[in-house]
């Protein structure tokens, strides 16, 4: 037998081997894929989403937003936490992320049971990528960002502006103090949720005055401010 014989995608062999897995949080090994995406880009992960089946897409897009950390979120939190002085904190952070985007998924959307199995089972193999498909995928990516995702990005960058330039952001980051109380968090840190909700790497507007905030806040307190601001919603583009 030829090893010319791989015709597959590695992605369906990933799909193939984890099927059983994701049943046990109510997904099916074909909504993998997305989840996987989302750790470069949550809004491409969300797009990925239209291969799901009809039955678990909104369970597919719900763990992208808790549990897949975007490439920005993630360079954000390794910033803060080393800022922080507690860069080992990274770990637990994403492991958390993961535990909890699984625990949620099983319990509101409580369908591993209902879940149709496959009709039929493919073998599955490797293939060696082509460089026509490769730059034809590749090509397909770059014009949806560009089109679709660029003018969000664009217009949120200029609302954040503007929130800045008007006090509207001071005035939000006031109005959140309140509820951080409620974590043990200051109110000084407001300000990093409220610009994580417009874009995951605002993160670091905690970084401000060489992480002079960072540095007074205990280990856990810095662990719950950067999980809040990954976890409270998903960024605009995302929306």
């Amino acid at each position: 037998m030829s090893h010319w014989r791989k015709k597959a995608e590695s992605s369906d062999r990933i799909t193939d081997a984890l099927d059983g897995w994701m049943r046990r949080i109510g997904l099916s090994g074909r909504d993998l894929i997305p989840v996987l995406s989302g750790f470069g880009c949550n809004v491409v992960a969300v797009f990925q989403s239209r291969a799901c089946s009809a039955c678990t897409r909104k369970s597919c897009v719900s763990l992208i937003a808790f549990g897949s950390a975007c490439s920005y979120q993630i360079g954000a939190s390794l910033s803060v936490f080393g800022s922080a002085g507690h860069p080992w904190l990274f770990l637990p952070y994403v492991a958390a992320l993961g535990l909890a985007g699984a625990l949620h998924t099983r319990i509101w959307h409580r369908q591993s049971d209902s879940l149709a199995a496959p009709v039929y089972q493919t073998p599955t193999f490797l293939q060696r990528p082509g460089l026509r498909a490769v730059s034809w995928r590749g090509r397909i990516v770059v014009k949806q960002f560009l089109l679709q995702a660029m003018p969000i990005y664009i217009a949120i960058c200029l609302l954040a502006a503007i929130l800045q330039i008007t006090g509207l952001m001071e005035w939000l980051s006031k109005a959140a103090g309140p509820v951080l109380q409620l974590f043990h968090l200051p109110a000084a840190a407001a300000g990093g949720i409220v610009f994580s909700v417009l874009r995951k790497d605002g993160l670091l507007i905690l970084n401000q005055g060489e992480g002079e905030l960072l540095q007074s806040l205990s280990t856990s307190q810095i662990f719950v401010l950067v999980y809040l601001a990954s976890t409270l919603t998903a960024c605009l583009v995302t929306l």
